[in-house]
């Protein structure tokens, strides 16, 4: 991300403490992101996968295909949110899918064993800001019916968490999520290829990839109504490879950090941009516990409903620290630094 300069220069300034109001601001309006209105328990959200007709197809991976049917047909939701380590499913591309939801508690199989350890509760949160990210919210008068299909590609590396959030909002909204296999996901001509195939409506990937298939020859991927991006790379070129390859597509990236299930912060697509943080998250920006004004660049800290409580096996334990500002809340330290612009926008350096 390319830094403005008048911010840049600030950085070398002893970090002031912020006014009182500024501190008001910063703590009651920019820092927490509000309360999700329409938080379902994760029961509720796995119920809604029961209900989509069983031919539809839920997921793809590798020339296997796996049906709502078999993905649900013999699922308990109960079962599923107190940790089964499965989904139930005569093909094995589910209980690999599965391994999404168990690495995202305890680190399991090709995910390695950094897992965080995370309840039901920030599950529902983090899908909930998925499916909001995922409605296209944009005037549309056509009929339903007539309406492409709802079809994702989840395109980032396969130890994110995020994919997690993103398989059970994907499957609770009724959507075909298509896997590409590790070797896939480094070609952008195979996960172009990916997108033509399917007719893919929906890319959810770490922010370099749309300049990486711009880079590799591909020309348009005119199906593609929403890029989902994720990382701080990218700068003034990840918007006009966007606009290149989709022009249409509505498009915003999000900062995540370890520790964290799905994003922290979301903003529109923009060469300098993040907006405030997502429902249920947390981002205090502190200079040796202290929080900075507007405009001084702090070492940025998450916490929120879905901050996990430790990593399994106690790696990086020591970058938990207290809430300075709320007693008994925990922060993580993602080693990343930023600033809150005058307007409550939040920018990370890359």
């Amino acid at each position: 991300m390319t830094v403005v300069d008048d911010i840049r220069g600030i950085d070398s300034l002893v970090a002031a403490s912020p006014t009182a109001g500024e501190r008001e601001r910063i703590l009651g309006e920019w820092a927490t992101g509000v309360e999700p209105y329409d938080l379902s328990p994760l029961v509720t959200v796995i119920r809604h996968g029961h209900m989509v007709p069983g031919t539809r197809v839920a997921a793809r991976y590798d020339g296997e295909v796996v049906s709502y049917g078999e993905l649900f047909g013999r699922l308990d939701g109960i079962d599923a949110v107190r940790g089964s380590s499965a989904l139930p499913s005569p093909t094995g591309l589910a209980a690999l899918l599965a391994e999404f939801v168990t690495a995202s508690r305890v680190g399991a199989g090709r995910f390695g064993c950094a897992g965080l350890l995370l309840g039901a509760d920030a599950l529902a949160v983090a899908v909930a800001d998925r499916r909001g990210v995922a409605a296209d919210r944009r005037l549309r008068r056509v009929d339903p019916a007539m309406r492409p299909a709802d079809v994702r590609l989840l395109a980032l590396p396969w130890g994110d968490p995020q994919n997690t959030a993103d398989l059970l909002a994907a499957w609770s909204s009724g959507a075909t999520v298509v896997v590409p296999t590790e070797t896939q996901r480094r070609d952008p001509a195979a996960l172009a290829a990916l997108v033509e195939t399917h007719a893919v409506s929906q890319i959810v990937a770490e922010a370099e990839l749309p300049i990486r298939l711009a880079e590799s020859g591909v020309d348009r991927l005119p199906t593609v109504a929403r890029w989902d991006l994720v990382g701080t790379g990218g700068g003034s070129a990840l918007p006009e490879a966007v606009r290149r390859l989709s022009p249409d597509a509505v498009a915003t990236v999000a900062y995540h950090a370890s520790a964290y299930l799905g994003a922290v912060a979301r903003g529109p697509l923009a060469a300098t941009a993040w907006t405030r943080p997502v429902p249920g998250a947390k981002v205090l920006l502190l200079d040796e516990g202290r929080l900075v004004p507007p405009g001084v660049v702090g070492d940025v800290h998450i916490g929120g409903r879905a901050l996990g409580a430790e990593f399994a096996g106690g790696l990086e334990r020591e970058r938990f620290v207290g809430d300075p500002y709320e007693p008994g809340a925990r922060l993580f330290r993602t080693g990343h630094r930023g600033w809150w612009t005058s307007e409550g926008r939040l920018i990370i350096e890359s």
